[in-house]
């Protein structure tokens, strides 16, 4: 098991980040965070920073395209929840980081956000 690789940056506080596509349910954070902890050692949801609205276009496009919605929140909503949002991997990946994993869960649930239609959402098979 090794360590998420974090690297040295931090979002202001009004930068976007897209912390999941499909939106927040709760079901899937906790899979997708115990799934990081048998990796890493620590449970987080990998989200993507958009520091502008070409950024966010181009994450929805490429990275995000199998989401019909996205859930934005500001980095300053995540961090006042009182949760870690921690520079991991290559930019924009960002980890937010989730120690308490039950109550650290319901905070981000909780936190201010936006639904988004993803314009650029190509549908599966299995929508078709």
């Amino acid at each position: 098991m090794s360590p998420f690789r974090a690297r040295i940056e931090e979002l202001a506080d009004d930068a976007l980040v897209v912390v999941r596509g499909g939106g927040l349910d709760t079901v899937t954070i906790r899979s997708d965070a115990s799934a990081a902890a048998a990796r890493f050692g620590e449970h987080g949801i990998s989200v993507f920073s958009a520091v502008d609205e070409t950024t966010l276009d181009a994450l929805a496009r490429d990275r995000l395209a199998q989401f019909d919605i996205l859930v934005l929140m500001t980095a300053g909503a995540i961090r006042g929840a009182g949760l870690e949002l921690r520079p991991t991997f290559r930019r924009p990946h960002y980890t937010i980081m989730l120690p308490d994993l039950d109550r650290d869960i319901e905070r981000l649930v909780a936190c201010d956000n936006v639904r988004m239609t993803n314009p650029h959402h190509v549908r599966s098979e299995e929508e078709r």
